[in-house]
């Protein structure tokens, strides 16, 4: 198919055309469920008096049609959209994934589930998943970028409990190589934090010093900042950074960045548009930089664009993400960092919330400990931290020259996609614990 001769007499239209393969297994307490099937399809859009428009089908579906039902529905209402485009490219990438065989990955799952038993392990799971995704993209102002990759996501969980006291204890493992490259011994990682958290204590209350683990200082790099310098939120006025660039919003501890081209579990090499996904410097030394754009926001905030639009699927348009956040470690040594008279440690990610309008957070962490004279002490359990973004980031006293990262999916949007984070341990004044 000349999918370009298609595009030449759009102002912007773009074709991308997606073959998916996937494959899973799960197993729960001894229970087996597998899973595998492909997908292929393709969407389009359309940018026609200042509106978009968006139709998809599977590959029997005529992409002059889809293209002639975008223009249809872009032209029902005027819009005042414009666009920062890429340079026009030509490429074909291919990461060699190796998808599993499904017989030899559910022998060696099943072998390293035996590791997540223990007296005190009441219900374990693993599951593992293949993805390999074949995405072509075609544009009318000339790209053509045609990737193959993939990942491999394993995930573990077990749950310990004596009487009425449960805990949960989790670990994961990736590659963008295939199961091959898995990292098996998570699984008893995630069987003793579970069994460990059964005799940790109750937190107390109270404003601390607090120091985070690389994961957490991850998570905070993510969900506060990172979602907060996302350009639909700053054009759309939904962040708390929006008109800031330029201003000092934390100290100068404290840089992050966002490299779709680091070795981690959100590569890229193109967006979703056929921008090149661009190592962007977000915060540096405490000063606001940058942004996370598509060609749309791009225009809108007078940048050019750094590959960070993307969809989970030929179904869903293209919108802005991120790929791997990191905070960029420091020069001081671990002693120096947990050198405080009392406060507390955190360690691994559990869950919370974001308030990205107003820059509120809420976190709470897999395990934690009272540091006392600058050694960990007491373990405890259900230890949340929460603040204002902005403060924390002002409020933070020390960096580590270590550093850690942790893989994920991050969803936006009813879609999900792959991404990482981390950083170093850093310590943060005068944090609200619960």
């Amino acid at each position: 198919m000349d999918y370009e001769a298609l595009l030449s007499r759009f102002d912007y239209a773009d074709i991308r055309v997606e073959r998916l393969q996937q494959s899973s297994i799960k197993i729960s307490d001894g229970e087996i469920k597998q899973s595998a099937g492909s997908i292929a399809g393709i969407g389009v859009r359309v940018l026609e008096g200042g509106s978009w428009g968006f139709a998809s089908g599977d590959l029997s579906q005529d992409p002059a049609g889809l293209l002639k039902r975008a223009e249809r529905l872009a032209k029902l209402r005027a819009g005042k959209i414009k666009l920062s485009l890429p340079k026009a490219t030509k490429k074909n990438i291919n990461d060699r994934f190796d998808f599993a065989d499904p017989e030899t990955r559910l022998k060696a799952l099943a072998e390293s589930s035996k590791d997540m038993e223990g007296k005190r392990i009441a219900s374990k799971t693993i599951s593992c998943s293949d993805s390999r995704r074949i995405t072509e993209f075609y544009s009318s102002h000339g790209s053509r970028i045609i990737q193959d990759g993939g990942y491999t996501y394993l995930l573990c969980s077990c749950v310990a409990r004596t009487g009425d006291n449960i805990q949960r204890g989790t670990e994961r493992s990736w590659s963008r190589k295939g199961f091959a490259k898995i990292d098996l011994s998570v699984t008893a990682k995630a069987r003793d934090k579970a069994d460990k958290m059964l005799d940790a204590k109750s937190p107390p209350r109270g404003r601390f010093t607090v120091v985070l683990d690389p994961e957490m200082t991850g998570v905070f790099s993510h969900e506060a900042v990172g979602h907060a310098c996302e350009g639909d939120a700053i054009v759309d006025k939904e962040s708390i950074l929006t008109g800031k660039m330029g201003q000092t919003i934390g100290n100068e501890l404290v840089t992050i960045f966002d490299d779709p081209g680091a070795d981690n579990f959100g590569r890229y090499a193109y967006d979703d548009e056929g921008a090149m996904g661009r190592k962007t410097v977000l915060v540096e030394k405490g000063v606001l930089k940058g942004n996370l754009n598509s060609m749309e926001t791009a225009h809108e905030l007078g940048h050019a664009p750094n590959g960070h639009a993307r969809a989970d699927g030929y179904p869903s348009v293209p919108v802005v993400r991120m790929s791997n956040t990191y905070f960029q470690k420091g020069r001081a040594s671990l002693d120096d960092v947990f050198d405080v008279k009392e406060g507390v440690y955190l360690k691994g990610m559990r869950g919370g919330s974001v308030d990205i309008f107003a820059g509120g957070f809420m976190f709470k962490s897999e395990e934690a400990y009272m540091i006392r004279n600058g050694e960990t002490a007491e373990l405890m359990h259900d230890v949340t931290i929460s603040g204002s973004i902005l403060k924390t980031m002002k409020d933070v006293e020390c960096v580590a020259k270590d550093f850690g990262t942790s893989p994920g999916m991050c969803g936006k949007n009813g879609q999900s996609v792959p991404v990482s984070d981390g950083g170093p341990h850093i310590r943060i004044r005068n944090v609200a614990i619960g």
